[in-house]
C-alpha cells in the first residue's frame, strides 16, 4: 500500500489557470477594440450619408427653382425679379449633343463663384424664425440657366452640405457637393393638322 505524499503532488502541479486567463483577456480586449473600430466606421459612414443627402436636397431645390425661372422668362412673368435677367439667352447652346452641352456655362468653375454673372443663388423658405433658418442651411444652393436650340433650357444646379467649404473660384475644398442637370422645354409642342409641330 502506497501513501499519498501531499508535498510531492504540489511540486508536480503546473499553473494553467493564469495563462488561460491571460489568453482570454487578450481575446476579449481584441474583440472590444474591433467593436469600437466598427462603431466609429459606421458613425463616419452615417455622417457621410447625411451630408450627401443634405447636398442632394439642396441641389434639387435649386433645380426646381431655376426651372420655374426658365418658365417665367418664356412667359414674360416678373415674379422672380432680377433672377429672370440672369437667364443666359445670348450664348445659346447650338445642339442637344453631349459635346455641345459640356461646353456650356455650367462647365466653367469661375461661373460658380459668388461673383458669377449668371449664377442664381436660391434662398430656401423655412417655417420658423430667421435664426432657425440660418442655422439649418449654411451654404445656399445655386444654379445656372442657359438657353438651347429648339426653345429649351439647360439648367444645372449645385447643392452643398452644411460643412462644405469652397474657395474664391467656387472649387470645393471640404464637405460634400451634388450636381444635378435637366433640359427643360417650357412650351409643350402641339400637333398641327398635318401631324407636324407648329
Amino acid at each position: 500500500m502506497r501513501c499519498h505524499n501531499p508535498t510531492n503532488a504540489r511540486s508536480s502541479e503546473r499553473g494553467v489557470v493564469l495563462p488561460i486567463a491571460l489568453i482570454m483577456l487578450v481575446i476579449i480586449s481584441f474583440a472590444g477594440l474591433l467593436a469600437a473600430r466598427n462603431s466609429a466606421t459606421f458613425e463616419q459612414f452615417s455622417n457621410n450619408m447625411r451630408t450627401n443627402q443634405v447636398a442632394r436636397v439642396s441641389a434639387e431645390d435649386a433645380l426646381r427653382y431655376c426651372e420655374r425661372i426658365a418658365r417665367a422668362s418664356v412667359e414674360g412673368s416678373a415674379a422672380f425679379g432680377t433672377d429672370v435677367d440672369r437667364v443666359e439667352d445670348t450664348n445659346v447652346i447650338s445642339a442637344d449633343t453631349e459635346a455641345a452641352i459640356s461646353g456650356g456655362l455650367w462647365n466653367t468653375r469661375s461661373n460658380w463663384a459668388s461673383t458669377g454673372a449668371n449664377l442664381i443663388t436660391v434662398t430656401p423658405q423655412y417655417t420658423g424664425s430667421e435664426a432657425q433658418s440660418n442655422a439649418q442651411l449654411r451654404n445656399a444652393p445655386t444654379c445656372i440657366i442657359q438657353a438651347m436650340v429648339n426653345d429649351r433650357f439647360l439648367i444645372t444646379s449645385r447643392g452643398l452640405s452644411n460643412d462644405a467649404a469652397v474657395d474664391a473660384n467656387g472649387l470645393l475644398t471640404a464637405g460634400s457637393e451634388v450636381w444635378l442637370q435637366s433640359i427643360l422645354t417650357p412650351v409643350v409642342p402641339t400637333l398641327c393638322p398635318n401631324n407636324g409641330v407648329c
